[in-house]
């Protein structure tokens, strides 16, 4: 009895000791001169033999890389802006896929559903099973006392055969969630594409306001320079010489305000694209926007060493300086071409109701809901289990038991026809609720797209008049400069023309701007990811 005493003390220290003690006790150390050498099967991953620096190293790394960030531009840069590669407003989407990290997220949220598959199949998969046992037993009444001491070893494997397609429910429903958070990334796509377009677009509407900002300056330098030269002359007052130096100032202060604007987009841009290159670009002419007919690298390089723009005097046949003369209004409206949108509002319609991934989200919620109705419904069969099992024990008496058991069974587990009830009613309340989700997913899509296509075709109407507007104020702001050149009319005049010709520009490239916009927000309404999906 105290030989077996002192053995179960023996074996209590020995696990106390194997739990707490930091060495590699069960190690296999190999003696060679005056170094001691560890084979490589140990029990304990720690060594007291290795640097604790070299252990951390070892420790899994995450695959995901600290985002790049492009080097920040400060007074003049170091590249030659004659070299800027030209972007196409595709070339800056595909960027923005590939390196949106938002995009990365949700990809992996469509691996870890996929998992989910995995997870619930293996309900079918086989399942290990071990135990080890000792036990002591003692038994003390009068005049006896007897010990006996019993160990025990099992391992076994138990499978589900078939639950009466439990499983294959919940596995339906984990497909159902995948395919829906693969439309959730296909959405997320969508609002990536569209935020990147729009960027794209009032980086080229700055530039086009840019154009118009340098060369009112141009025309109000041009007009200070006359305007002084006719007052020595004595054929212009002091006040218009005043004013022609206010409207000067305050055309450079609107051409500031414009680099800052181009500047403030194409940050928007690259920020929409997570851009990560040290080096800069330049945007290119879309289909509908065609204003970019100048050199665009001076522009993007004037934003870091501002020039004041060139002045030029040109004089007509009867020797007077016009300011009209040297308006680059070609850059503007001239060989603008405008391609509308061949797509009726019927087929616009049908094509999101067909590619919209958010309604194709919210139909495979329904079926998940359907998939979850079922299980709840076969909660009441019963599951086909198998087993093998192989067990071997001994006692002190040295008598050993070993064997090996196979069977199989049928679990009817623990049944609450009260709960079930009580689950099925929830299962048809929130099947109901997807299928109404589901509905109003399609109205809310059917007038959207319906308001988005109407929009766009107003906007469509205005382009042409808007256009001819430009045209009629320029005509104007000529007729007005001849007869001021001539004294026969006054400054003010002369200054609204010229007003009047800025504004019509300015609200050309802006009806252009918008209309892209509006053409792009239906295109988003109809799940239009490229252009291959529709025709138009």
């Amino acid at each position: 009895m105290k030989r077996n005493k002192r053995k179960l003390i023996a074996l209590i220290a020995f696990l106390l000791f194997f739990s707490y003690s930091g060495q590699n006790c069960l190690a296999i150390e190999e003696q060679t001169g005056t170094q001691t050498k560890k084979a490589k099967f140990s029990w304990f991953k720690k060594d007291p033999l290795k640097p604790q620096k070299e252990i951390k190293k070892n420790k899994r790394k995450s695959k995901v890389e600290d985002i790049k960030l492009p080097e920040i531009l400060e007074g003049k840069p170091k590249i030659s802006f004659e070299k800027l590669s030209a972007l196409t407003i595709d070339d800056c989407v595909n960027y923005a896929i590939k390196h949106n990290p938002n995009l990365m997220v949700s990809s992996e949220r469509i691996k870890a559903a996929n998992a989910k598959i995995g997870q619930t199949r293996a309900n079918y998969a086989p399942r290990l099973t071990s135990a080890v046992n000792y036990n002591h037993k003692e038994t003390k009444v009068p005049k006896l006392h007897t010990e006996e001491d019993q160990g025990t070893f099992n391992i076994g494997v138990s499978q589900t055969i078939w639950d009466f397609g439990q499983t294959t429910a919940k596995i339906k429903m984990e497909k159902f969630n995948t395919l829906a958070t693969q439309y959730d990334y296909d959405y997320d796509i969508l609002n990536v594409i569209y935020g990147v377009k729009i960027n794209y677009y009032n980086v080229l509407a700055a530039l086009a306001h840019l154009d118009i900002y340098e060369q009112n300056v141009r025309i109000q330098k041009l007009n200070y320079t006359r305007t002084n030269a006719m007052f020595e002359e004595g054929l212009k007052s002091k006040i218009d010489v005043v004013n022609a130096q206010v409207n000067l100032t305050d055309s450079e202060i609107q051409l500031v305000e414009g680099r800052k604007n181009l500047q403030t987009a194409i940050i928007n841009l690259k920020n929409s694209m997570y851009y990560q290159e040290d080096e800069p670009f330049i945007v290119q002419n879309t289909e509908n926007f065609g204003f970019l007919k100048t050199d665009y690298r001076k522009k993007i390089e004037s934003l870091t060493t501002p020039k004041t723009p060139d002045v030029v005097a040109k004089k007509n046949k009867d020797g007077l300086i016009m300011l009209s003369s040297g308006i680059e209004h070609n850059d503007i409206i001239q060989n603008f071409e405008f391609i509308p949108m061949a797509l009726t509002k019927k087929e616009a319609v049908d094509k999101a109701l067909d590619l919209r991934p958010d309604l194709k989200s919210i139909d495979m919620i329904t079926q998940v809901q359907e998939e979850a109705l079922k299980t709840i419904r076969r909660q009441y069969l019963p599951s086909v289990q198998g087993s093998l099992q192989f067990g071997h024990g001994r006692a002190e008496n040295n008598m050993y038991n070993t064997g090996l058991t196979a069977g199989a069974s049928i679990n009817f587990g623990t049944i609450n026809p009260m709960a079930i009830h009580f689950q099925l009613k929830e299962g048809r309340s929130l099947l109901d609720i997807a299928y109404h989700n589901l509905n109003i997913a399609k109205t809310d899509i059917f007038w959207e797209v319906q308001t988005n296509y109407v929009n766009m075709r107003q906007l469509e109407k205005k382009i042409p008049l808007m256009n001819e507007k430009v045209k009629a104020t320029l005509e104007n702001f000529e007729l007005a400069d001849g007869r001021y050149s001539v004294g026969l009319n006054n400054y003010v005049e002369l200054q609204d023309a010229l007003t009047n010709y800025n504004n019509a520009q300015l609200n050309f490239v802006e009806a252009v701007f918008n209309y892209n916009v509006a053409r792009e927000t239906l295109l988003k309404s109809m799940g239009v990811k490229w252009r291959k999906d529709i025709w138009y």
